[in-house]
């Protein structure tokens, strides 16, 4: 028998469930997984984190225990990377990774050192920082499509490895927030409501006594943003590095991701292009010396010289405003 859900728990069905995306073997990965992050394409990224995480240590006046919280960890690489390059507070860290998928925990378990690996974020108060890369657009989200009467929402009768679209009236509260998100969408334009994102945010912002979030993901600034443009644009599916087709396809077998719509989180963040973020937290001076080591030998390589190159591609990716470079690095203060 055919089950009607709302689109944001098909997408956790899908996703998270018994037969989902994750629990079947999806993961990250530069090479072997669906879809990469900037964490796998190399440690830079973890180095940058140790840096901001070490200054954030000494603005806070050098709390101990300075507790750091990874939302979405995965099986652990960033974690790794930022343990192995921190410094200045390297021995006042507490380092909690949270990740739904008990596969990914089992794994994160095995490089996790000291640091502790839990389902979901810890109670709080704590003084520190929670950190997370790529996890909000991973979180189900409610979709909507104007009509002529108003707004409809997305549900989806879901049987088997079939599942089909159904639009109904969506609800008052529903069709409230996206005319006050997106007064202009036009008729057949559709937009998320990212309430889960916000929730967790706000979530992580309450556990802190004192303290930052730190979020990096691909998005917009407003939700109009995202109305304006085509789905297929902005919701997204990955298998196997490639981008997939409708998230009705072959359920569970796809990853689903959406662009991060800002200002349907908490307001007060301080946002900045994640290129731009990676350049004050010592990307350049991480690749000064493969940049010269490159520059003064690539006409007769040898293996350390083809070993900088890489980590120069690294660094480049990192900060390509076509891709990773573009994403957003917004960041909360509190307490």
């Amino acid at each position: 028998m055919p089950e009607l859900l709302r689109f944001d728990a098909y997408m956790d069905e899908v996703l998270y469930g018994a037969s989902g995306f994750y629990e079947r073997g999806g993961h990250p990965g530069a090479r072997d997984g669906d879809f990469a992050t900037s964490v796998e394409l190399g440690s830079l990224f973890g180095r940058c984190v140790a840096i901001y995480l070490d200054r954030t240590w000494v603005e806070m006046g050098c709390p101990d225990p300075f507790v750091v919280i990874e939302g979405g960890a995965g099986r652990g690489t960033l974690c790794r990377d930022v343990l192995g390059a921190l410094e200045d507070c390297r021995d006042a860290v507490r380092y909690v990774m949270v990740e739904r998928t008990e596969a990914q925990r089992q794994t994160a378990l095995g490089i996790a050192g000291e640091a502790t690996v839990l389902a979901d974020l810890p109670a709080g108060p704590l003084v520190g920082v929670v950190v997370a890369n790529e996890l909000l657009d991973n979180l189900p989200f409610r979709l909507l499509e104007r009509s002529e009467a108003g707004w409809d929402e997305v549900h989806v009768e879901l049987g088997g490895q079939q599942a089909t679209e159904v639009r109904e009236p969506a609800p008052v509260d529903a069709s409230a927030m996206a005319s006050t998100l997106a007064p202009d969408a036009p008729v057949s334009s559709r937009m998320p409501l990212q309430l889960r994102a916000s929730v967790w945010v706000r979530r992580a912002l309450g556990l802190l006594e004192a303290g930052r979030v730190l979020i990096f993901d691909y998005g917009t600034r407003t939700t109009a943003q995202l109305a304006a443009r085509p789905q297929t644009e902005w919701l997204r599916t990955y298998r196997s590095q490639r981008r997939a087709q409708s998230p009705l396809d072959a359920p569970g077998t796809a990853d689903i991701t959406c662009e991060v719509a800002f200002d349907q989180l908490p307001a007060g963040a301080k946002m900045s292009p994640q290129a731009d973020w990676l350049g004050a937290h010592g990307i350049e001076s991480m690749t000064a010396g493969a940049r010269a080591l490159w520059q003064g030998s690539r006409a007769n390589p040898t293996a350390e010289t083809f070993a900088a190159r890489a980590l120069l591609d690294e660094a480049e990716a990192l900060v390509d405003p076509r891709s990773f470079g573009a994403f957003w690095a917004a960041e909360w203060c509190t307490g």
